[in-house]
């Protein structure tokens, strides 16, 4: 029994997707310095234990596979046990290929929405005020009316005026943000 374990396991991890699942597959690179280290995936909002993954930093890399069936937001993060810093980052899952890189600041490029979302950001870090910044969201909150303009109307919602929040509540923006606490891995 002891030597058909292993085919048993890596028969259960093909069949545990559909062939017709959709994939992102995240490649990660972080300093060589956090070898050993773990990252983790972190659904959101209000991620939970059994929707976490995570992987080990090897050779200055990470990887993750993850079923895309559905659009929903996630962070990328280091262990907080690590002997350093690197930014965590906010990602949108969907299918394709995102090329990240955690340090001092964050990158993620290669999907759609992930490439929007990096624009938002490097936006952001080149606001020369707080009005800058706040306009450059809203103007993000408006060009995506899909789970990612929910979760980051959830996210700024406060700092927004009140015509502008009573806006987009009549477009259904707080209706936008996923139940993630369904999403069990596989």
């Amino acid at each position: 029994m002891k030597r058909f374990l292993p085919f048993i396991l890596v028969l259960f991890a093909i069949l545990s997707c559909r062939p017709d699942c959709p994939m992102l597959e995240i490649r990660g690179r972080i300093d060589g310095d956090f070898e050993g280290q773990k990252i983790y995936f972190c659904p959101q909002p209000r991620p939970t234990a059994d929707i976490v993954d995570s992987t080990v930093v090897r050779g200055g890399t990470f990887f993750f596979r993850i079923p895309a069936d559905s659009l929903y937001m996630a962070d990328i993060t280091l262990s907080r046990r690590a002997p350093g810093f690197a930014e965590r980052i906010l990602l949108a899952v969907e299918p394709g290929i995102l090329e990240v890189t955690l340090g001092a600041p964050s990158r993620a490029q290669g999907t759609p929405r992930n490439d929007q979302l990096q624009q938002w950001k490097e936006q952001l870090q080149g606001a020369s005020s707080a009005e800058e910044a706040r306009r450059c969201t809203f103007d993000m909150v408006c060009r995506s009316h899909d789970v990612v303009g929910g979760y980051l109307y959830m996210l700024f919602r406060n700092s927004f005026e009140e015509s502008q929040r009573h806006w987009l509540d009549s477009l259904g923006y707080d209706k936008l943000i996923p139940d993630v606490s369904t999403r069990r891995k596989k």
